[in-house]
């Protein structure tokens, strides 16, 4: 992890293009838009076959990453570029994700890591006159300047559907707070392992999620807990910022963590009240 005083002054000058070769499922990323925008490049080699040394050979040649969704060849099992990216976010390595299967892989593999994903793009979005912004989109949030539109609030979150087979099942919930009459479709792994057996239609919970997100592929989803059924309209009404006491002076790395701290006492509290409230 890099130091907090070198990370305030993080100066990006390669950016290393993690791409799904030809043969994959994905159009090469035009590399040469970065050229123009005036950075170096570098392409991890395809013979890189797990996460941890393709993070460990970006860190060494890089200070920043674009890189595909679908990455065919680059995994033994497969993995997706939203989960490098993610990996990458973990370290302080602004990233930005690019794919042509934004409206398909955003209810799936996508949504598995949105949280760590600040700048996700379809391939007809990324071009030299604003891969500069993006980039700097996501080096802000690694400094602890969390744009609205990112900022978890803990809300209420129904589940209405489920379909598929083992492995393969989507959840479809409703989040009233942010949109009563839209419906999110996201993989049941979203959710922690030893609730998936209770996910079932009618299941409420609470969530940490980014209400504030215009676009529903934005919208992510953590820290999952199993909620009393609402009363009257709570499901409308109920949103804590649990990140009002955060100081974003300290060290932004801890941001997450932070989160967890707050989200934990939180969830005592609110349990206590529900359990007062509806005795």
């Amino acid at each position: 992890m890099q130091t907090l005083s070198k990370f305030l002054s993080y100066k990006i000058k390669t950016i290393a293009i993690v791409d799904s070769p030809s043969s994959g499922p994905e159009e090469a990323l035009p590399y040469w838009d970065a050229e123009i925008a005036g950075f170096a490049t570098v392409l991890v080699p395809e013979e890189m076959r797990t996460i941890p040394e393709i993070v460990a050979f970006i860190q060494e040649h890089a200070q920043a990453a674009i890189c595909s969704h679908r990455l065919s060849p680059y995994g033994a099992p497969q993995f997706y570029g939203a989960e490098l990216a993610a990996a990458l976010y973990d370290v302080g390595i602004p990233t930005l994700l690019v794919t042509q299967y934004l409206e398909i892989d955003q209810h799936s593999s996508i949504r598995r890591w949105r949280d760590k994903l600040p700048v996700v793009l379809h391939l007809s979005e990324f071009d030299f006159s604003t891969l500069r912004h993006y980039l700097d989109l996501c080096v802000s949030e690694l400094q602890g300047h969390i744009p609205e539109s990112r900022i978890p609030y803990r809300v209420m979150v129904g589940v209405e559907h489920m379909e598929g087979v083992a492995g393969e099942q989507y959840v479809d919930v409703s989040i009233d707070y942010w949109d009563r009459y839209q419906r999110i479709r996201m993989p049941l792994d979203v959710f922690p392992a030893g609730l998936r057996d209770q996910i079932e239609p009618g299941t409420w919970l609470f969530a940490m999620v980014n209400v504030r997100a215009e676009y529903a592929h934005e919208l992510y989803f953590r820290d999952f807990s199993l909620a009393p059924e609402p009363q009257f309209d709570e499901s409308l009404t109920y949103c804590v910022n649990v990140l009002d006491d955060i100081n974003e002076s300290e060290n932004p790395f801890l941001w997450f963590e932070k989160q967890q701290i707050y989200e934990h006492q939180l969830e005592i509290e609110v349990f206590g009240a529900s359990k007062d409230f509806y005795n």
